[in-house]
């Protein structure tokens, strides 16, 4: 074998003669067209066992290295993938992961986890290897936005991008975790009132108790310091500009491009929008404007079918879309062919 960034891959005897998975299921792939580009199914990240199981794993990509790095918070572990989907690292043993719930890359190659149960130090950073670096916590923040209690983690242009998911707050920090800017979402979804109107949320502009209940499902945040999120118990997701106006878009239903319970949701570099739907067992792709063009996935066992996805990220420097599943599948790869 090779060697890598991460030393000499240790390969047991017995599984040199063994097909990786990955290569496998290129040959069962699926095919979707969705107007420039195809999408097909590659098959799940794997190592010379078979399928690497996990639960919801939260993923973050290296650009330069084609790689996917993966936390697995019930297995307590992060799993380093190469561009074939095969597992070339993983880490868990020489650092404390337990209540980490989302992982970031950072321009200098560091590993960032956030850790939303930590009165402190809720941000720790990691080299390649998983050796810490630093543990900080977030400084300067305003009354306002206290107490933020983090759960996903965005690395934006020598920044971090937070969301308290269950607040439905996100603040903006630099790469020590002091505070730059701040957004109450949901003062600013009230502002979608009419908007609202005749869909699954509009009796909760009516119930501000209940409003207040709202929780974000999904968030992500792309080069122009746009924040994308979901709310699955209204069917909606949401673009948040970085002056502050909000948009929204979706309808609830059962049919291609409607929202049944929406998960993750990111951008890629040309601007569309991947939404997966934890229901309906499928990843949607919206182009800038909100305009539906495909989905894929749909619920099943079979190759290419997904289980209740939630977090989905795309490589389409590399030509990858990263998909997280339940029921231990562990996360589905398809690829993005150009014409």
């Amino acid at each position: 074998m090779s060697c890598s960034r991460y030393g000499m891959m240790k390969v047991h005897a017995s599984y040199i003669y063994r097909i990786p998975v990955l290569c496998l299921f290129v040959l069962l792939f699926s095919t979707l067209q969705a107007y420039a580009f195809q999408i097909r199914y590659m098959g799940n990240l794997a190592n010379f066992e078979g399928i690497v199981p996990s639960l919801w794993s939260k993923i973050t990509v290296d650009k330069e290295h084609a790689e996917a790095i993966i936390l697995n918070p019930r297995q307590r572990d992060v799993r380093i993938f190469n561009a074939a989907g095969m597992e070339i690292f993983s880490f868990g043993d020489n650092v404390e992961l337990s209540g980490a719930s989302d992982i970031e890359l950072g321009e200098d190659g560091d590993i960032y986890l956030v850790f939303p149960g930590a009165s402190e130090q809720q941000i720790h950073r990691l080299d390649y290897k998983g050796d810490p670096i630093a543990n900080f916590g977030l400084k300067e923040v305003p009354d306002e936005f206290l107490p933020f209690n983090p759960q996903s983690l965005q690395y934006i242009d020598g920044k971090l991008y937070l969301a308290d998911m269950g607040a439905m707050n996100i603040i903006i920090t630099d790469m020590e975790g002091s505070f730059q800017q701040g957004y109450h979402v949901k003062r600013l979804m009230l502002q979608l009132e009419e908007e609202f109107a005749g869909q699954p949320g509009e009796d909760l502009f009516k119930d501000l108790q209940k409003f207040e209940f709202l929780d974000m499902a999904g968030f992500s945040a792309d080069s122009q310091g746009n924040m994308y999120f979901t709310v699955s118990s209204i069917f909606s997701a949401f673009k948040l500009s970085p002056d502050g106006k909000l948009k929204l878009f979706g309808k609830s239903g059962s049919g291609p491009g409607k929202f049944g319970v929406v998960a993750g949701i990111t951008t890629d570099s040309q601007g569309y929008i991947y939404v997966s739907d934890r229901l309906r067992s499928v990843v949607m792709i919206f182009d800038a404007n909100f305009e539906f063009i495909t989905e894929f996935g749909y619920r099943g066992l079979q190759p290419g079918r997904l289980i209740v996805p939630d977090d989905v990220v795309v490589d389409d420097r590399n030509g990858y879309i990263y998909v997280a599943q339940a029921a231990n599948r562990g996360v589905s790869v398809y690829r993005i062919m150009n014409d």
